[in-house]
């Protein structure tokens, strides 16, 4: 909470999110951009920003959730829109830029459509973000891979890494132990692309297991699965028939298919990563 109310690192990230996003192939995805009043930059207080039109997605959400009378709701195509272009750029995070939005729940996204050609997503509040490590990608990536395969023996052995240190759920009895049971959730749930996967029920079943059998998860791991869930609950929500797990598998074979040299280098300072087309 403290590390979010930093607002000069507040401006910092949008300067990155801005530049990761500035190119033509993205125009439909933006971020407010900083303000300099004066010349003078953002403060540890003081965060000037664009004031960027819109609705909350969440005012569609919310309400389409509670089944409330009368709830607002979006034609089918912006509903697609939203939710395809939000994966899109989930993914574009998680596959090219090594910045991921810490916190991509509806009520930080807006949606500005004056028109079919003009309109965009705009992402809020990004005082709190994830930098992933090549090891922390790879990890992930991994549990995605293995959810489209349909393999539980995989996803296990993919979110045993999700910590650099494992303390309780150590050795081969119970690692097995920990595989078997994912195994099982697997054959129950998940049968891998095309299958109707609801990838947040998937989720939710993993992180019961992890729970049961004390397996440790570092914090971008958390913030990874967070964003998975909240974007399901949008696509749930606005688009009950796109499936979050298909949607993504051209991508993720894309990607799963480069040769190691030529993915997207994993740094901590500005860049254009070479593989930007992937995710047009």
């Amino acid at each position: 909470m403290v590390a979010q109310t930093r607002l000069d690192i507040e401006g910092e990230h949008l300067n990155r999110f801005n530049w990761n996003f500035g190119t033509a192939a993205w125009r439909d995805c933006a971020f407010p951009k900083v303000i300099t009043p004066g010349g003078v930059p953002p403060s540890r207080a003081v965060l000037v920003e664009t004031f960027e039109p819109g609705e909350l997605v969440s005012k569609y959400t919310v309400e389409q959730t509670l089944g409330l009378q009368g709830a607002a709701s979006l034609d089918p195509e912006n509903a697609h829109f939203i939710v395809s272009r939000g994966e899109d750029t989930y993914l574009k995070m998680l596959l090219v830029d090594n910045l991921m939005h810490a916190d991509l729940h509806p009520g930080n996204i807006l949606l500005d459509a004056p028109s079919r050609k003009s309109r965009r997503i705009v992402l809020l509040d990004v005082g709190m973000v994830a930098r992933l490590t090549t090891a922390e990608a790879e990890a992930f990536i991994g549990l995605l891979h293995a959810v489209g395969a349909g393999s539980g023996r995989a996803a296990a052995k993919a979110v045993l890494r999700f910590s650099n240190k494992q303390e309780v759920c150590v050795g081969k009895e119970k690692t097995k132990a920990f595989a078997d049971d994912m195994h099982e959730l697997f054959l129950e749930r998940c049968k891998g692309y095309g299958t109707g996967v609801q990838f947040g029920e998937v989720l939710r079943g993993v992180l019961n297991l992890v729970r049961r059998h004390r397996v440790a998860l570092d914090a971008n791991y958390m913030t990874l699965v967070m964003n998975v869930l909240c974007l399901e609950g949008m696509a749930g929500a606005l688009l009950p028939d796109y499936n979050v797990l298909d949607a993504a598998r051209p991508l993720l074979a894309t990607h799963r298919r480069l040769p190691r040299p030529l993915r997207p280098p994993r740094r901590r300072v500005l860049h254009r990563p070479p593989l930007r087309h992937l995710l047009r």
